[in-house]
């Protein structure tokens, strides 16, 4: 298992399938599997929350993440297309 938000957001789509593919019969099942998923990613980013307003406390704009994968910024009036 990887652990970047990336990785978190791939997962709960994961999660949002099995439950819209599950039979009637395992519907239940993904149900409260997709529950414990979101209660787990739910503290998942509200420890992220803690860490961006950590770093913000610090003065650390610099300061890389574990979890959040942060890009370059970009310079004022900038604009990226994709």
């Amino acid at each position: 298992m990887k652990n970047k938000l990336s990785d978190l957001r791939d997962h709960l789509f994961a999660q949002l399938e099995a439950v819209r593919e599950a039979t009637d019969e395992d519907l239940a099942k993904e149900v409260s599997r997709a529950q414990s998923v979101s209660d787990i990613s739910r503290v998942l980013i509200e420890s992220a929350k803690v860490e961006i307003d950590y770093f913000r406390h610090i003065g650390g704009e610099n300061s890389a993440s574990s979890f959040i994968e942060s890009k370059p910024a970009l310079p004022p009036g900038k604009v990226t297309r994709q």
